[in-house]
C-alpha cells in the first residue's frame, strides 16, 4: 500500500493514509469488530456493487444505511469459489478509523 511520508517542522516523519468517502452504503453483515457495507459504484459506465469492511467499535445493524469517511487500505484475501470449489484471491477494501453517519450526509 502506498503511504506518503512527510517531514514536519521538527523533522519527525508522519504517515498520511488515503481517505475514502462512501455514500448511501447499506450494512449487509455485522461482526464483533465492525461491519461490511455495500454501495453501488459506476465502473466503465455500469453500476456494480462494491463491498467495504469497516472496522469500528460502534454498533450498527444489518440494513442500516450509512455515510462513511475513513482511512483506506486494500488487502489480498483468499476464498473458495462457491461454484467451482477453486481457491482464489481477491482485493478486499478496508476502512479504518471511520467517521460514520446514519441520517445526514457529510
Amino acid at each position: 500500500m502506498w503511504q506518503a511520508r512527510l517531514r514536519d517542522a521538527r523533522s519527525r516523519e508522519r504517515t498520511i493514509m488515503a481517505q475514502v468517502k462512501i455514500s448511501n452504503a447499506t450494512v449487509v453483515y455485522v461482526n464483533p469488530k465492525g461491519f461490511t457495507a455495500k454501495a453501488q459504484v459506476k465502473v466503465l459506465g455500469e453500476l456494480r456493487d462494491e463491498y467495504y469492511k469497516v472496522w469500528t467499535e460502534e454498533k450498527y445493524e444489518k440494513g442500516d444505511v450509512v455515510e462513511i469517511v475513513g482511512e483506506l487500505s486494500v488487502r489480498i484475501e483468499d476464498y473458495t469459489d462457491k461454484r467451482t470449489g477453486q481457491a482464489k484471491q481477491a482485493a478486499a477494501i478496508h476502512v479504518n478509523n471511520p467517521i460514520i453517519k446514519t441520517d445526514n450526509p457529510f
